[in-house]
């Protein structure tokens, strides 16, 4: 690989003094030590099947109905606001492993035991890849010496309690492994040697796409960036703009057939894989192609095509379905946008998260300021392919903390990439210190895992008085909360909208709510009944075929909506003026269960 460095920081010796150890075999250490301390949560999982996220609860029910035989390309949730159910925003691409290690797993036991053996092998896996994604990226930047810091980083970095914990299969996780290997990608591609692995960031994009958008800046980032690199470097970068194009104009079709059915093929939805951008995305890969095909031979001629080229693309964008790129969840109730969506926890802006709970912002965002400084710092003194590279990775970790600021739930996407800068700080320190008279204590550079990385920080800083209100948030969300409930007949339940994905996964019921923005009739029908006067929630409740109503205090939601109408039902509930056309069961868990009169 073409990086640039001094003599003394190269060397098959010097990688071997750093590490003796391969590097698979310090994956798996980092496995090892990662499943200790994450134990609790896995026992958890094993022991009573807990769901730490209201997605990973919705991924198995979806699963569930593909092994029961549903259609492959019907993504109907039928027990979510029956009778016609929910189009769920999701793909059959994570479905796919899940559904074969649960198959597999249950040849040898019973379903549900399958179901859990799924629920934590599979996040190890992830792990596993995650690791994987980070060492090649050091590897590529720093040296090989770096895969030992970078191994350190990412496990002190609290992933295994995040979206990689032990329970853990929704999507995002495979998100942001597919985000590191496109930017190793992208990192090795500017090496004309290797330019043509350029096509697999192409490809690994359409893949992110067929599972969500989440990664979409990104990708709309990495484009920008191959033809900004031919722009700089002309001839250089001719193959790898052109490998980028055809990666991505070939996968695009494949993934969009393989899990859009065909009834589905002209619908322009915003927040899914849909016609809305496999049209854009094929624009952008022909004009990268175009791009490459041309001879032009200095760099403002190659400007003046880039931009219009870029024109061209931003006017077939505007003429399928702008609003899909500033708007994903365009066409939510207005209702619900306000009362649900802007208070969904990962969604809210990094501000807002910084009042709510200062020392946990703190914890999470400061290793990514000192990543992503390192990572500038590491641009400046590098030199040569080496800057580049590093010019690059600060590139996409600009772009990571900026969305981090508009919704926190990017900071799992920034921190794995903003910890690479953190591997070079402690591989340059640790080279400065061999060559001083402090040689013997070189190996304290590896203090710096401390300050770039999460659970450094949390050793230091105190976290916020929320403790009691997760617990009692948890508490309601716990599978043993759920037991009672699932020997009840089945019915429709009206319950908090943060309690629906959890029911269809823990119960037989059906439910009305779910936190998912697509279900707008079922979740805007249950807020109207919860705010309405009792009577008039009875009207709405029985329109909608409703058996049970069930709440939870800890979840909050009925409070908060009885503070909003005083007269509603929920108000009613709260204080315990139980209206005559309900029947409270007595209490058996942390739900009380209310069930309609005849």
């Amino acid at each position: 690989m073409s990086i640039i460095y001094p003599a003394a920081r190269t060397g098959s010796a010097q990688a071997s003094e750093a590490h003796p150890m391969p590097t698979w075999l310090l994956i798996a250490a980092a496995l090892v030590l990662g499943s200790v301390l994450s134990f609790a949560i896995a026992h958890k999982v094993w022991q009573d099947g807990t769901f730490f996220d209201s997605d990973d609860a919705m991924q198995l029910v979806q699963v569930r109905e593909l092994l029961a035989g549903q259609n492959w390309f019907d993504m109907t949730i039928g027990r979510l606001d029956p009778p016609h159910g929910v189009f769920m925003h999701w793909s059959r691409t994570v479905d796919v492993p899940l559904a074969l290690m649960i198959k597999t797993f249950g040849l040898l036991v019973p379903a549900q035991t399958a179901e859990r053996l799924t629920r934590l092998v599979f996040p190890l896996i992830l792990q596993a890849l995650l690791y994987g994604g980070v060492v090649r990226l050091a590897r590529l930047l720093v040296g090989p010496r770096a895969a030992l810091a970078a191994i350190a980083l990412v496990l002190l970095s609290g992933m295994e309690f995040g979206e990689f914990q032990p329970g853990r299969i929704d999507h995002t996780a495979p998100q942001i492994v597919l985000l590191l290997f496109m930017l190793a990608s992208l990192v090795e591609a500017i090496d004309p040697a290797y330019a043509r692995r350029a096509a697999l960031g192409g490809v690994l994009a359409a893949l992110s796409l067929s599972i969500s958008i989440e990664n979409l800046p990104f990708i709309v980032m990495f484009a920008a960036l191959y033809a900004a690199l031919w722009i700089a470097r002309g001839a250089l970068m001719k193959e790898a703009l052109a490998s980028f194009g055809i990666g991505l104009g070939a996968a695009l079709p494949v993934a969009f057939v393989a899990t859009i059915g065909r009834a589905h093929w002209f619908n322009m939805a915003c927040d899914a894989y849909s016609a809305a951008y496999l049209i854009p995305g094929l624009a952008v890969a022909a004009a990268m192609i175009v791009l490459a095909a041309w001879r032009l031979q200095t760099n403002l001629a190659r400007l003046g095509a880039a931009v219009f080229v870029a024109f061209a693309v931003l006017a077939v964008a505007v003429a399928t379905k702008p609003i899909c790129f500033y708007d994903p969840y365009t066409g939510i109730d207005p209702l619900v946008r306000q009362i649900w969506l802007k208070n969904v926890e990962e969604a809210m802006p990094l501000s807002r998260f910084f009042h709510s709970e200062p020392a946990a912002a703190t914890i999470y965002t400061l290793p990514i300021a000192f990543g992503f400084a390192a990572s500038l710092v590491a641009a400046l003194y590098e030199q040569g392919i080496a800057r580049l590279r590093w010019l690059l990775v600060a590139a996409i970790c600009t772009l990571a903390v900026a969305l981090s600021c508009w919704m926190i739930r990017v900071i799992g996407f920034a921190s794995p990439v903003a910890l690479l800068g953190g591997a070079w700080c402690i591989v340059r320190l640790h080279d400065f210190l061999t060559s001083t008279r402090w040689r013997a204590a070189a190996m304290l550079a590896f203090v710096l895992v401390l300050p770039f990385s999460s659970i450094g920080w949390a050793l230091v800083l105190t976290r916020d008085s929320q403790a009691a209100a997760r617990a009692d948030r948890a508490a309601c969300l716990a599978s043993a909360a759920f037991a009672p409930l699932a020997e009840l007949p089945p019915g429709i339940v009206l319950a908090p909208i943060d309690a629906g994905s959890h029911l269809l996964a823990l119960t037989p019921h059906s439910v009305l709510a779910a936190p998912y923005h697509r279900d707008n009739h079922g979740n805007r029908a249950a807020l109207d009944a919860f705010l309405a006067e009792p009577q008039a929630a009875r009207q709405i409740l029985r329109a909608n075929h409703v058996t049970y109503i069930m709440t939870c205090p800890g979840l909050n939601e009925t409070a908060a909506l009885a503070a909003r109408a005083p007269r509603g039902l929920a108000a009613a509930l709260v204080r315990g003026t139980i209206p005559d056309w309900l029947r409270a069961l007595p209490r058996n868990g942390e739900y009380q269960v209310f069930v309609m009169r005849p």
